[in-house]
């Protein structure tokens, strides 16, 4: 029987993300989370997703650090002194209100997305793969609005969109950019950059629920794969528990499907 993936979770006390380590560890996956409070993942884990204490101890290896850290974020990507398979990366920052007309919305940390890909990137790039493997995969949580070329969001809800989130699109958009050259650079195996729109509270509906449409990376081929789902998937909300197993089903248990794409997902 194949071995199963190694996979290194960042930001892993948000909700998208929290929800596929938590299927991670369910399914018997090796997992590495850095989180800057252990026993802050450990209660999410355990009371949010009824995940048992003697299956965290067995399968999560938690490395206590800040994500903008070279040596914790190796350190996360090499439990057991092997280099990963898959990177999930769900970094956020908290949303707070500024008096500008322009830029109501900013972050606690305006850059946290971009530095902590950056990061990630820096860390990994001197790291060789176990033999034979090839480079990991990364897949990048951002958001919908943040293709400039494609639109994303419903007609009559862009122009808000925009206005309100400039800021945090700005972090996002850097974020998928340096994800996008660490691939192109053969940092990275692969990638998958997943656009989900306006995130809210709530159960999981399953994953046929999802709708899930695709487009492009910026200078990056697409072979294989569904052409049928090709151009985004655009709606209203969709929940973070959704958003986490989605991505669980399709790109961590996934055949290959959605690799080096932008994927946006809604209800």
């Amino acid at each position: 029987m194949p071995t199963k993936p190694a996979i290194a979770f960042f930001g892993a006390t948000g909700g998208c993300t929290a929800a596929a380590l938590a299927l991670a560890l369910e399914g018997g996956y090796l997992v590495s989370a850095l989180a800057r409070t252990p026993s802050k993942l450990r209660d999410i884990l355990a009371k949010s997703h009824v995940i048992s204490e003697s299956t965290i101890d067995r399968n999560l290896v938690i490395v206590q650090g800040d994500v903008k850290d070279v040596a914790a974020v190796r350190k996360t990507l090499t439990p057991n002194n092997r280099l990963v398979d898959i990177i999930v990366s769900g970094i956020g920052g908290t949303p707070v209100m500024q008096a500008s007309l322009f830029q109501p919305v900013s972050l606690n940390d305006p850059s946290i997305c971009a530095d902590a890909a950056r990061t990630v990137v820096q860390a990994l790039s001197g790291l060789p793969p176990a033999a034979g493997a090839r480079r990991p995969t990364m897949i990048a949580i951002s958001t919908t609005g943040t293709d400039l070329k494609t639109p994303d969001v419903p007609f009559l809800l862009r122009g808000l969109y925009h206005w309100l989130l400039a800021v945090p699109h700005i972090d996002k958009r850097q974020m998928e950019d340096a994800v996008v050259a660490a691939y192109k650079e053969g940092v990275l195996g692969g990638f998958v950059v997943v656009r989900p729109t306006l995130l809210v509270d709530g159960d999981r509906k399953g994953s046929d629920k999802v709708r899930a449409g695709w487009v492009p990376a910026d200078g990056v081929e697409v072979t294989g794969g569904d052409d049928s789902a090709r151009g985004p998937a655009v709606g209203y909300s969709i929940s973070r528990k959704d958003v986490g197993g989605w991505v669980f089903d399709n790109v961590i248990q996934g055949s290959g499907h959605w690799e080096n794409r932008c994927v946006s997902l809604t209800y």
